[in-house]
């Protein structure tokens, strides 16, 4: 009688749920139908107001106007990707305890890439867990686990602090200093050893031998700067002995004949306009300029046929972020005896911000060089009418490649600081938001009312 009463409450609620399923599909059914007669409404009075082809030449304008957003936001999207990557990969390495280094723009790319791989060695020696070592098992009141996340603790804690020591030691270190720079990363290894007896915790010697390779890789770059000194000191020496020769600095003579030219074009332009007194007195100081760009040009003459005896001078590879873009460089040659100042000199008053450099580079046939890197980039020549004008699109990158292909060996740099560019767009974003702040609440028109 049970099991009868049973079978038929189930099949009562069998039959129930499936009353509410078909109650509810209809509804279902029923609400979907209302939403596109409504659809079908609304597409109908579209119609009314506008014909297929005028919807569709409207959806083509949209998804143009979308096409050119995104063609104008990927170049940004992609530049947030390099710094969002950029960032991981330094925050990966600060969570392990490896703070990044901070590089100065005149260091090489080479030392660089030397302290990256360096520190990739480090950090996989710290993901493994073999840069420190334990030889305790504690117990917290009993607990493994505890006590193992203590030690855990004194690993981690040491760790960092021997690495931020050896950041402060690495910074302090000068070419002449090396040894002492060793000597106190031993000391502070063994100071770190007694404040790790409590666990039994040290650095191990595979970390320790990796600190000290990198600290020989900063300490090498220290010797090469000193080295760079000592051949400058050859090198102008060399120049001095060019200049002699030349009686004089031939970039200056080519420079003021340039410009001298450039005067006479205009005084004769003017003298066309000229009658009478004027016009002659014009002819007058019109031959004169003649005279003194003739006297001019005979004093370069000699200067460069002495120059093509002794060619040795400076390969620069310099760029204007502000004035000319990030791919486009200046490619010269200079004899100063302090090439800096014909990169100051060109930065000067011709351009509204200082130059950077990529390279600067003594070579023993400077004219050649310049000549066959001008003939490489010929196609990227930003000026083709004037030669003079030395300017190419082209990337310290690409400028790099064809000088390693030609055999001379420098240093590059290819971080662009801008310093003047980037203050000068922080000024003006600093002044237009004051300016936007000391606006008066009444003259702000809203966008919509």
């Amino acid at each position: 009688m049970l099991k009868e009463i049973d079978l038929h409450q189930s099949l009562w609620i069998a039959l129930t749920v499936l009353t509410a399923l078909i109650a509810f599909m209809i509804y279902s059914t029923s609400q979907k139908r209302k939403n596109l007669e409504k659809e079908i409404k609304r597409k109908n009075n579209a119609l009314k107001e506008k014909c297929i082809d005028e919807i569709v030449s409207d959806l083509q304008q949209s998804l143009q106007q979308i096409e050119l957003k995104v063609n104008d936001g990927k170049p940004i999207y992609n530049r947030l990707q390099e710094i969002l990557e950029q960032n991981t990969a330094q925050l990966k390495f600060i969570d392990v305890g490896i703070f990044p280094p901070t590089f100065n723009f005149d260091d090489r790319e080479s030392l660089k890439h030397k302290i990256e791989e360096c520190l990739k060695e480090q950090f996989q020696v710290i993901k493994r867990g073999r840069a420190t070592t334990a030889y305790s098992n504690w117990e917290w009141f009993g607990s493994k686990s505890k006590g193992r996340q203590m030690v855990n603790a004194y690993q981690n804690l040491l760790l960092k602090a021997f690495n931020a020591e050896f950041d402060f030691i690495r910074k302090k270190m000068r070419y002449s200093s090396y040894h002492t720079a060793v000597d106190k990363l031993h000391n502070l290894e063994s100071q770190l050893d007694k404040l790790g007896e409590t666990a039994n915790v040290t650095i191990a010697s595979e970390y320790f031998d990796l600190k000290l390779q990198e600290l020989g890789i900063w300490h090498s770059e220290l010797e090469y700067r000193e080295k760079l000194k000592q051949e400058k000191k050859k090198q102008q020496a060399l120049l001095r002995e060019q200049a002699k020769l030349t009686g004089g600095d031939t970039e200056e003579l080519e420079d003021d004949i340039y410009y001298r030219k450039s005067d006479l074009r205009k005084a004769k332009k003017a003298a066309e306009q000229l009658h009478g007194a004027s016009a002659n007195d014009m002819k007058i100081k019109i031959a004169r300029m003649q005279k003194e760009i003739e006297k001019l040009e005979n004093k370069f003459a000699r200067a460069m046929s002495q120059a093509q005896i002794t060619k040795a001078g400076y390969i620069y590879v310099i760029s204007n972020l502000g004035s000319f873009g990030d791919k486009t460089v200046k490619i010269g040659m200079t004899r100063r005896l302090e090439p800096m100042d014909r990169v100051k000199e060109l930065g000067d008053a011709s351009v509204p911000f200082k130059f950077d450099v990529h390279t600067l580079t003594f070579v023993g046939d400077a004219p050649k060089v310049e000549k066959m890197l001008h003939r490489k980039f010929q196609d990227k020549r930003v000026n083709e009418e004037n030669y003079r004008k030395e300017f190419f699109r082209v990337t310290p990158q690409e400028v790099a490649v064809a000088m390693d292909e030609l055999g001379v060996e420098c240093d590059w740099f290819y971080e662009t600081e801008a310093k003047e560019f980037r203050e000068s767009l922080l000024m003006r974003k600093a002044f237009k938001q004051s300016e936007s702040a000391a606006q008066p609440k009444s003259n702000q028109i809203p966008a919509s009312i």
